[in-house]
């Protein structure tokens, strides 16, 4: 347990960090060193890699996850299921390899007028999926083995320092844009190369499969899981990356990195949300195994009312001051006010429901989680080709907040009528009460010529009547004792 618990130290530790150096990243180095068009070509580029590598190993970053137990013997090098494992990738990458290809022509004539750029490097864009869905498979395995924190720090940290070093580097015109790109995936290619050996180095796996195990087990049952978690992840992962691949459809790369700065702002809301279910998700699964509800109730509605206050006073402090924020950026990233108000909003809602996915998902009804991933995808694809004709990036970000709030009331309904479980209460009005109110003072609060200061002071006074508007309703009484003045 003591082993468990510093890692779980440990990756709370780096997670914050790469979260700090990803925002700092993403919101001033990239956006003040790249041209919109540039930071454009890496996040459509990115996206589209990874909805190809979500697909690509076929499920088996689950499989790993579900059923490695089974062969688990580290005498007997676990038989083989690090050679079994990579069997998945393997096939996934002939299969997406052939489909990739057959498809290039109609895929580039889709593109080719608005992201003109993009297809330029349409070649490279397989490599980088097999690549980070090797990443994927490599991660699974680490997980299964408890070694977790060489995830988080690969990911969260090294990854994005040495692309903020490449961005440097094109910058002074070190480097050239294709230079930059292809470093840019070799980034992913150092992640894979040390995730092996370390693999090696904690493990010694072998590539010499035990059939019979494999028998007992079931090798369909192995297949079928990991087909129907595909469905799950690609509908999860194309909704993440959908409005950037659909917005170079219709727009060009300027615009795809406008609204995916702008989008990443209303992201900060969903952090407090995503530690959470890191947090909560075993215990959850924990609690549905031996069937108690009463704590699951008790882990949902705590959830749900400290992340609305969580993301409440995000959700003003950001709104008030995201004319002053954008002011700091280049000019062409000042209209994307309007999108990172909206993706503000979508995040609240977002984070006001929240455990939800963990419950639904760790429960006996998963499936009804995974058809409804997939019918979200569909709606959300359907919404972006209707909206970003008519408006543009705000058609995008419209889209995406239209699926999120119609996904979380049905997840809230299923839920509700399978488990009855219902965790809004009170204090539910008093945080929409204190937002409002919060919310309102913002709007009287003057602005001033250094968008520094102003920020500092409306962050300081929207602070303190939340925090105050919060004491006085008694919405957190269990913390009031810590408040309280000693006589």
């Amino acid at each position: 347990m003591s082993t468990i618990k510093k890692q779980g130290i440990r990756n709370t530790l780096i997670t914050y960090i790469g979260v700090v150096i990803g925002f700092v990243s993403l919101l001033f180095i990239q956006p003040n060193l790249l041209k919109p068009e540039e930071l454009g070509l890496t996040k459509i580029f990115i996206a589209a890699a990874s909805l190809i590598a979500t697909v690509l190993p076929l499920g088996v970053s689950s499989v790993t996850t579900k059923f490695f137990p089974y062969f688990r013997n580290e005498e007997k090098r676990h038989h083989g299921y690090f050679g079994f494992m990579l069997l998945f990738p393997l096939v996934g990458a002939v299969i997406c390899g052939i489909l990739v290809y057959v498809f290039k022509d109609l895929i580039v004539a889709e593109y080719i007028n608005q992201s003109y750029l993009f297809t330029q490097y349409f070649d490279l864009l397989l490599p980088f999926a097999i690549i980070i869905a090797l990443n994927i498979t490599l991660n699974a395995y680490c997980s299964s083995l408890f070694k977790t924190t060489i995830i988080s720090f690969l990911e969260g940290i090294v990854a994005r320092i040495l692309f903020i070093v490449i961005i440097v580097f094109y910058y002074f015109h070190w480097i050239d844009l294709s230079q930059m790109m292809y470093l840019f995936v070799s980034i992913y290619l150092f992640q894979s190369f040390i995730m092996v050996v370390y693999i090696y180095s904690v493990d010694k796996p072998s590539f010499k499969i035990n059939t019979s195990i494999l028998k007992s087990v079931g090798v369909n049952k192995l297949i079928t899981f990991g087909l129907l978690l595909t469905l799950t992840n690609f509908s999860s992962i194309g909704l993440k990356h959908l409005d950037s691949i659909m917005i170079g459809k219709y727009m060009s790369l300027d615009y795809v990195g406008i609204f995916a700065l702008s989008a990443f702002i209303g992201l900060v809301i969903e952090i407090p949300l995503s530690s959470l279910e890191r947090i909560t998700h075993p215990k959850i699964a924990q609690a549905w195994s031996v069937k108690d509800v009463e704590s699951i109730k008790q882990i949902y509605f705590q959830s749900v009312k400290y992340l609305m206050l969580i993301g409440g006073i995000l959700l003003v402090g950001i709104i008030a001051n995201i004319n002053d924020l954008l002011s700091l950026l280049p000019a062409p990233y000042h209209q994307g006010a309007t999108v990172a108000v909206i993706a503000c909003v979508g995040a609240f809602l977002n984070v006001s429901t929240g455990v939800n996915t963990s419950i639904l998902f760790s429960s006996e009804k998963y499936i009804y989680g995974t058809f409804l991933l997939f019918l979200l995808l569909i709606m959300a694809v359907t919404l972006n080709i209707i909206l970003i004709p008519l408006y543009g990036i705000t058609g995008a970000a419209l889209a995406t907040v239209i699926s999120s709030v119609i996904y979380n009331g049905i997840k809230y309904f299923i839920i509700l009528k399978n488990f009855k479980m219902q965790p809004y209460n009170l204090s539910s009005i008093k945080i929409l009460l204190v937002i409002l109110l919060s919310f309102a003072v913002s709007l009287i609060i003057p602005s001033f010529s250094n968008a520094i200061i102003s920020i500092l002071i409306k962050s300081f006074i929207i602070t303190l009547i939340y925090g105050v508007s919060v004491y006085v309703l008694n919405i957190i009484p269990e913390y009031h004792k810590y408040l309280r003045w000693k006589k």
